[in-house]
């Protein structure tokens, strides 16, 4: 059966989101601490910040002792209170087994925040939305889940427009991480995903399309995505949620959980039999998303099944047969739930 946590460490999440959403930036440096020089015998004060990639940054906030100089150090003094503390509350969650991304996917997905993919018709899918999805709903996991790999999915475009002198991957080198494409099988066809030169973490970019997984342009990213089957039913009815990193508390928007639990059931049949371990991985996913939902919200589970495309429910049925099979300690609601699943036809 699920584990949830308490209801301190519910609140203390809500208030955490709370105060991510009143970012209108992701910082991505460290905190930041005042550092003096003396230049020609006069002292100036300076605001110090380590960067992503571990050099830091100073910037002069004037003369030490004038007004200006005073009011822009307590202002520093003041956002980088309000960073440590939240970076604080982010540490509490992480130990008591929030789920929480590594720093280099935290920083990445916050690049991607800033640049306002996530306001302008961009969705966090994967392995991190369901990290993201099991926080919202309070659920504890025996152990954190484990991904390098970011998936960016749309409903078909993404409307924030990059300068014609710069495209997605511009954005990603933002991070100060030595991002490059990743060249397809296929030399005839543009790249559709990222990685982080010398690092396992890697960004796809994902819209809806046919088992043909095609490519296909997003004009306004200047990039590429691969098309996926049944991918527009899980992109629809999007829902906001948080990335926990190390420090950074990232506000974006996820695919309905209950949407995302069926979408497991349905991708597990899509891999190819090599890849047995992924498609039981999906299985163990939306097992653990439905047995929380039962608890918490079992009518969200009811509409995203009614909503399915009738070419899904098979695929549903297969899967759900499986998850059963797999994960043996859920719940009797959870296991009527993916019992009713399975006998769709």
């Amino acid at each position: 059966m699920t584990s949830f946590h308490n209801e301190a460490l519910q609140t203390l999440y809500s208030s955490v989101a709370e105060r991510a959403s009143a970012q209108p930036r992701i910082p991505l440096h460290s905190p930041g601490s005042a550092a003096q020089k003396t230049v020609d015998g006069k002292a100036y004060t300076y605001w110090r910040v380590y960067l992503a990639s571990g050099k830091h940054k100073e910037t002069s906030l004037g003369r030490t002792g004038e007004p200006d100089t005073d009011a822009a150090l307590e202002a520093q003094q003041l956002e980088s209170a309000e960073i440590r503390a939240l970076a604080n509350d982010v540490q509490v969650l992480r130990k008591a087994g929030f789920a929480a991304a590594d720093n280099s996917s935290a920083l990445t997905i916050a690049t991607l925040f800033n640049a306002g993919i996530f306001t302008h018709g961009g969705l966090l899918v994967g392995s991190h939305a369901f990290g993201a999805l099991l926080n919202g709903l309070g659920v504890r996991l025996p152990a954190n889940y484990r991904t390098e790999d970011i998936d960016i999915g749309s409903a078909g475009s993404i409307s924030v427009a990059i300068p014609e002198d710069r495209s997605f991957l511009d954005i990603l080198r933002e991070t100060g991480l030595p991002f490059i494409e990743v060249p397809e099988l296929d030399s005839r066809k543009p790249s559709t995903s990222f990685k982080a030169r010398g690092q396992p973490l890697k960004v796809d970019l994902l819209v809806p399309g046919t088992e043909a997984y095609e490519t296909k342009p997003l004009r306004q990213l200047r990039a590429h995505a691969t098309g996926l089957p049944y991918f527009g039913y899980l992109v629809a009815n999007p829902v906001s949620g948080f990335i926990l990193g190390k420090e950074h508390v990232v506000p974006v928007t996820l695919p309905d959980p209950a949407r995302f639990a069926l979408h497991k059931l349905v991708v597990s049949t899509l891999r190819d039999p090599a890849r047995a371990l992924k498609a039981e991985k999906d299985q163990r996913q939306a097992a653990v998303l439905i047995d929380a939902l039962t608890e918490r919200f079992p009518e969200w589970l009811t509409t995203a099944a009614n909503e399915l495309d009738e070419s899904a429910r098979p695929r549903v049925a297969t899967a759900a047969a499986r998850a059963m099979a797999l994960v043996p300690h859920l719940s009797e609601r959870a296991r009527d739930i993916l019992a009713e699943l399975s006998a769709q036809t």
